[in-house]
Order: C-alpha cells, then structure tokens, then sequence
C-alpha cells in the first residue's frame, strides 16, 4: 500500500509539472530567421510589392482553443505575420521586394507586380496535453500593370503528438506558416518567370 500511494504522487506531481510546461494561452507570432546580407537581388530582378493582407476571419480576438476551453490569443497582427514571411521569402528568392501598408502606399513605389490577400483562416488547437493542431488559409492574388495573373487559396496544417512544452504551440505555427508561404512564393516566382 505504501508503494501505491508513493507512485501515486509521483505520477501526480509529474502530471502536473507536465502541464505546467505546455504552451500558455498568449502565443507569440515567430517570424522567420531574418534575410542573409549575403542574398541580393538579382540583376534586373522584377520589382514586387507585398501589401499587408487583411484579416478575414471570423474571430480576430483568438487563435483556438485549448483543452481546458480557454482561448489561444496572440499580441501580434496574424495577417501581418503571414505577409511579411511572404515578403521576406520573396526577397530569398531574388526578387526586389517592398512591403506596403496599403495597395494605395504600394503603387506609389511603382513596382512592376503587387501581391495583395486575405487571411481567411488561422487556427491552433489542444486536442489533448501531448497533442497540438494548427491550420492557415490564405487567398491571395498577384497582378502586373496590366491586371491579375494569379489568383489562388492556400492552406496549410499540421499536427504534433509530444510532451507539452512552452514552445510547442509557437513552434508549429511556425513550420505551418512556412509550409504555407514556400510553395505560394514558388507559384508566384514561376507566374514572374512566365511573363518575361
């Protein structure tokens, strides 16, 4: 009995500390590792301007929700979040990238292509203490002077199983907003490509 009730606290106590080391309710936003100086654009690279997409979702005040029924916030703009990867990741690619608060702000520098989008979804979820979820959703659209030549939705989503832990939740967003913004880079560098 005594043996009983020693494991027993001790699978108590590391329940708790276990819970007490995942992700909290206030998520922060991590951007990507900033550009290399070493990464310059291209000779002649085509001029892009990135606008700050717009938050269309339905709940702007949270993230998900976590086990216990209490919401995930963040300080941080979600849409903005998304955008600046996009810009930043553009630049990776060679292109001369601005990024602009408005479309208005945006042809004022003249560029020769604007990205504009909608955030539609952005989620995370705590199914249980050792499991996290998160899903983006983005439509975005690309233009030249003379008007649209991609308009496309993307979405991107994952899961993780494993020990909780203060930056779990953080983490995944962030490989789930890199998952979403390296393929919609690829699709607008071949767009450009095309149009040379």
């Amino acid at each position: 009995m005594k043996h009983f009730r020693l494991l027993l606290g001790f699978s108590l106590l590391a329940t708790l500390l276990l819970t007490a080391c995942g992700p909290s309710n206030n998520v922060r936003l991590l951007s990507p590792p900033p550009l290399d100086a070493a990464v310059l654009p291209a000779p002649n690279a085509p001029r892009v301007s990135v606008v700050a997409f717009a938050d269309k979702r339905g709940d702007q005040t949270t993230l998900g929700v976590r086990r216990d029924k209490s919401a995930f916030v963040t300080g941080d703009d979600v849409a903005q979040w998304v955008s600046r990867a996009l810009a930043d990741e553009l630049a990776r690619n060679g292109l001369q990238v601005s990024y602009a608060a408005t479309v208005a702000q945006a042809r004022s520098g003249n560029p020769d292509y604007l990205v504009t989008g909608q955030l539609d979804e952005a989620w995370l979820r705590e199914p249980s203490t050792t499991e996290l979820s998160t899903g983006l959703r983005v439509n975005y659209v690309l233009a030249n002077r003379q008007g649209r030549i991609l308009h496309e939705t993307l979405n991107s989503g994952q899961s993780r199983t494993g020990l909780p832990s203060g930056s779990a939740a953080e983490n995944l967003l962030l490989e789930t907003l890199r998952d979403l913004v390296k393929p919609m880079t690829r699709k607008i560098v071949q767009a450009i490509e095309a149009k040379k």
